[in-house]
């Protein structure tokens, strides 16, 4: 009998017999190998039985289910301590002695988990993302956490099941992988951190001790049959952990937002989810408590499970009848950490028309992101929501009815921005300046890359991707002087004193330096208007736009800029882009050009498009 248990719910060939080197190799020796192989005709026995280690244990299962799999392997353990590993991630040696330490000296916690760095087929390091706590240090993490930070963000902050372990003394064998009544079909990690957590606090260990592989082979993939329950399984727990009292109304509004993004990006591959995106309102409309349980809901949730359920069980029988095909299917428990959109994109300078702009060479809509012609933009899922007060302030800001890529996905601020950019010049040379773009546009920000500025800083008050920095931009921790060009959209809106933002933005800009910083606002309002203390999100909706905005700027907006030491204005759309139709760019022409300078104000004469 050992002390720790390594499970291996194994599917795949293609790296399993790195992920088990790394099992083999741990500084801590007294363990046991539990080797689960859900192939229909026991593909892995040869690779397992290659490895020649006695402390490995091999078991067909068949089941081509992970979380089958992975409940079969639980069973067999012996060990007091339970070590997940997945059949294309690897340990780094050091993994389980860190875990095991670390519980047996924080005995009330049901499970620990260290940082682990994404690799690619190569075992190449992609990507790092953010650690809970620092090297060499540990904290507790109460459910009451969890529920805020990973269900009401959306955000696996802990990641992926191979680096975790846990004291089998918390755990519930029979529904770990269970979100209250639910079998999950994507994410049984997420449910599993949840339920252990009712059970003891989870315990955060410092230290990069694993790698997680992303490869298109694996179930994550958009391709897998289950991908869509990684998204209305997130929606799933939001719901449950608001009626449960655990989540705020803000957290409410934010979780629908980003369940907006998701639905619209994947709903044209799956169309379960439109049922969804039609009750999505109710996160912000209906008391907490109705949430989980909304017949409207309730139905909408049974049909996209009953449509995953047909696509799973057509897809097994496909690979069941060619049993002696290596399967791209993975046994992994579906993680959140695949959910991010992946959008292509082309350098827009290198396919330019020479008649001019992309769009203006194109009689029909066209998309400036992906460069593809266009049928009709796709409306926003709230476009007909009522907005009463806006239309009455003559709000301007982004276009609902013209918002949507059918193709890319981009957004019509993405298209608009990048249309005034490319027509402004600040790209012409970016290749000895220095770039700040904060929240920055994940269709925009690979294309500036892309440019080779000589450095390019993105970051956010809350950075949720690899790379991105933490940034105040009311306090700005960069030298005065510092950056050539800031970018700053759709954010001043929601900060608490723009002016200290504008100030900063002034201070780091060099004597020529431009700002980029597109807002929401009125001009048929003299003055901007906020309240002098926090307000519902219904109120915000109402009258600022959106429900965490917490102001509308009114025509004083540019006193602002002023204000702050910056020259320039807001430019008009013909103004920069000409006769570019803002129809046919999929954009709202009412949006003009918030395009600023720490020197002389920008200058432009009627563009010729």
């Amino acid at each position: 009998m050992s002390i720790v248990s390594i499970l291996i719910p194994a599917y795949k060939a293609q790296f399993l017999r790195r992920a088990l080197v790394s099992a083999q190799s741990q500084t801590f020796t007294d363990i046991e190998i539990l080797v689960g192989d859900d192939t229909p005709d026991a593909a892995l026995a040869d690779i397992v039985e290659s490895i020649g280690d006695s402390r490995i244990r091999y078991f067909h299962h068949g089941f081509q289910k992970g979380t089958r799999n992975s409940a079969a392997l639980m069973k067999r353990a012996s060990g007091q301590y339970v070590k997940w590993l997945f059949d294309d991630d690897i340990l780094m040696p050091q993994s389980v002695e860190v875990l095991y330490r670390a519980l047996s000296a924080q005995p009330q916690s049901a499970l620990a988990f260290h940082g682990r760095v994404v690799i690619d087929e190569n075992d190449e390091i992609k990507s790092v993302p953010r650690q809970v706590v620092n090297d060499g240090e540990q904290a507790l993490v109460a459910r009451s956490y969890l529920a805020r930070e990973m269900i009401g963000k959306m955000d696996n902050f802990i990641g992926e099941p191979s680096n975790t372990m846990f004291n089998r003394d918390h755990v519930d064998f029979e529904t770990m992988f269970d979100y209250r009544s639910w079998k999950l079909d994507f994410l049984g990690d997420v449910a599993m951190f949840l339920n252990l957590s009712e059970r003891a606090p989870l315990l955060a260990v410092g230290g990069y001790l694993s790698a997680f592989r992303r490869h298109g082979g694996q179930s994550s993939n958009v391709k897998s049959a289950n991908f869509s329950a990684g998204l209305f399984e997130w929606e799933m727990m939001v719901r449950g952990e608001a009626a449960s009292g655990h989540l705020t109304p803000d957290a409410l509004a934010t979780a629908q937002r980003n369940l907006v993004g998701l639905y619209i990006t994947y709903r044209e591959q799956f169309p379960e989810l439109n049922g969804l995106i039609a009750s999505i309102g109710e996160l912000t409309h209906l008391q907490p408590h109705e949430l989980y349980t909304s017949p409207r809901y309730v139905a909408a949730l049974d049909e996209a499970r009953a449509v995953v359920a047909e696509r799973v069980a057509v897809r097994r029988a496909a690979l069941a009848a060619r049993a002696n095909v290596p399967s791209p299917e993975s046994s992994r428990t579906q993680t959140a950490s695949a959910i991010a959109p992946r959008i292509p994109y082309t350098d827009a300078t290198t396919q330019q028309s020479t008649q001019g702009s992309p769009v203006a060479a194109q009689p029909n809509k066209f998309c400036v992101i992906c460069e593809q012609p266009v049928t009709a933009w796709r409306p926003h899922p709230l476009a007909n929501h009522e907005r009463d007060f806006m239309r009455q302030v003559e709000s301007v800001g982004s276009t609902l009815v013209n918002y949507e890529c059918p193709n890319c996905l981009c957004n019509d601020r993405d298209r608009h921005l990048w249309l005034y950019m490319t027509h402004s010049g600040v790209l012409d040379d970016l290749s000895g300046q220095r770039i700040l773009h904060i929240a920055p546009e994940m269709r925009i920000e690979p294309r500036l890359r892309a440019l080779s500025p000589r450095e390019y800083v993105a970051g956010d008050l809350f950075p949720r991707q690899p790379g991105h920095r933490k940034i105040n931009v009311e306090s700005l921790e960069f030298p005065d002087g510092y950056f050539d060009l800031i970018i700053c959209n759709h954010v001043l809106e929601h900060v608490s004193d723009p002016s200290k933002a504008l100030a900063e933005f002034s201070r780091c800009l060099s004597p020529n330096g431009r700002l980029i910083t597109q807002t929401p606002y009125s001009p048929a309002l003299r003055w901007t208007f906020e309240l002098n203390r926090p307000v519902t999100p219904e109120f915000a909706t109402r009258y600022f736009g959106q429900d965490d905005h917490v102001r509308l700027f009114g025509a004083d907006i540019v006193d602002q800029f002023r204000n702050a030491g910056l020259n320039g204005d807001l430019y008009p759309h013909d103004v920069v882009l000409g006769e570019i139709s803002a129809d046919a760019a999929g954009c709202n022409p009412r949006e003009p050009y918030f395009f600023f300078s720490k020197g002389e104000a920008p200058v432009f004469s009627r563009s010729a498009g």
